[in-house]
């Protein structure tokens, strides 16, 4: 078979970096150029202290199996249990959903749903868990939920199921409140709800960073313009130094969100370009950060907020309970350029309200990172299965450029993975143009 030899990939986040590999092993020669001066894109690396933290994804689910076989690829893991354990009040008491207990969990969704809506949510579980491919955008599932999306997901529930449990799902997963997201998009939130999930005792960024070992990773390396030439591809850089120069390559997968793909896509297509700069995505804000002794407790490790900047409190892991997470999204929480003493202070009232529902004492501060992304969740649109198809067919004249995303399959890092995946079998199954430079494999 015939491969391209030379390969850009643009961007070191979770899809980049599954291109790149998968590229790798089909012989080619790859370059992965990132802005960024560190890999893992919205993973978030930071330091806290004398340790690593992920700000953005961190969590590995079971179901994620293209992901774990990346990790296998670049040495290996091991796993500790995560679950899913969260709490939010309800009619003024504290309900839990923990995996590891599915008699309270199934009694908490009874606490929080309309019992009308019981048997749909059953129903998409059911779908979701029966296909591997039901929990991705663009399933067969996906696009026939989608035939309703002439209304929002929030009118297609009760209210206390809407507030009570698809709240906390969308603003946590999406960045979007339920009247902002969509039915047909439901089922990469419920593909996520229903799994269970583990943390790399390995750190994600030290794993990640063995791909340096097997393709080239040019950081601080800006791509600000794509173009097609005979032969191949070129790409406009801008070096560390602020220098300026273009490469050439035989193709290029543009792994980046949305947002950040619309303007190197313009000059190529500009229907392709409205089309992925219609993809709507939502601000977030995080803070990391570690206290003298425990927060949280065994039995309650996270409490989902509303009517606050604070979405979502939580520790960082299961057994590290003196570590908390707090993560401000939805509408309440979508601030602008906020600086690090701006996002304590919400910390601050936020410790209140944890004293309130945990009765947890406010414990003195040891160590901060704090992280805010302007554009960090992907709230998609609706009927998402017609925009994947338009997308794709006004893709298809750009043999030697493919796509990767978390607009593309889903949010998770899995739909990531196989999205990176996914670019880069079909740069290898693309005609190689006239004049480039082949290698056999």
């Amino acid at each position: 078979m015939t491969t391209p030899e030379r390969v850009a990939v643009v961007g070191a986040g979770v899809s980049g970096i599954a291109a790149a590999l998968a590229l790798h092993r089909a012989g080619c020669a790859v370059e992965i150029l990132e802005r960024e001066d560190r890999i893992g894109g919205r993973l978030g690396l930071a330091e806290l202290g004398d340790r690593e933290v992920l700000l953005g994804g961190k969590n590995i689910g079971r179901a994620y199996s293209r992901f774990r076989a990346m990790l296998d690829l670049l040495g290996g893991t091991g796993y500790e249990p995560f679950g899913i354990n969260t709490s939010r009040v309800v009619a003024g008491r504290l309900v839990s959903l923990d995996s590891d207990n599915r008699a309270e969990t199934m009694n908490g969704i009874l606490r929080m749903c309309n019992w009308r809506d019981l048997a749909k949510l059953d129903s998409i579980a059911r779908k979701v868990k029966s296909a591997d491919t039901a929990r991705f955008l663009g399933s067969d599932l996906a696009r026939k939920l989608g035939r309703r999306d002439d209304r929002p997901l929030s009118e297609h529930f009760g209210r206390r199921t809407t507030t009570n449990f698809l709240r906390p799902i969308t603003v946590r997963m999406n960045g979007a409140e339920p009247d902002e997201a969509y039915y047909g998009n439901f089922a990469t939130n419920m593909g996520m709800l229903i799994d269970t999930f583990d943390q790399p005792t390995v750190g994600l960024s030290a794993l990640l960073g063995r791909a340096a070992e097997l393709v080239e990773i040019r950081y601080r390396t800006a791509v600000t313009g794509i173009s097609q030439v005979n032969g191949g591809v070129a790409l406009d850089l801008v070096d560390p130094g602020g220098r300026s120069r273009q490469a050439r390559y035989d193709a290029v997968a543009v792994c980046t969100p949305a947002y950040a793909a619309a303007p190197l896509l313009a000059p190529l297509s500009k229907a392709l370009a409205d089309l992925v700069h219609s993809v709507r995505y939502f601000p977030a804000t995080v803070a990391v950060v570690r206290y003298t002794h425990d927060v949280f407790a065994a039995d309650v490790r996270a409490i989902a907020l509303d009517d606050q900047p604070c979405s979502n409190a939580g520790s960082y892991g299961k057994e590290t309970r003196n570590v908390v997470r707090y993560t401000f999204s939805g509408i309440h929480g979508r601030l602008i350029d906020p600086t690090e003493a701006d996002v304590l202070d919400l910390v601050t009232d936020t410790e209140t309200q944890l004293h309130t529902h945990l009765g947890v004492v406010r414990q003195p501060r040891t160590a901060v990172a704090v992280r805010h992304w302007p554009q960090a969740y992907c709230g998609y649109l609706p009927h998402y299965g017609d925009f994947l198809d338009a997308l794709n067919t006004a893709a298809a004249p750009l043999a030697s450029i493919a796509l990767a995303g978390d607009y593309l399959l889903g949010g998770s890092i899995e739909a990531c993975c196989r999205s990176g995946e996914t670019a880069a079998a079909a740069l290898l199954s693309a005609p190689v143009p006239q004049g480039a430079t082949r290698c056999e494999s």
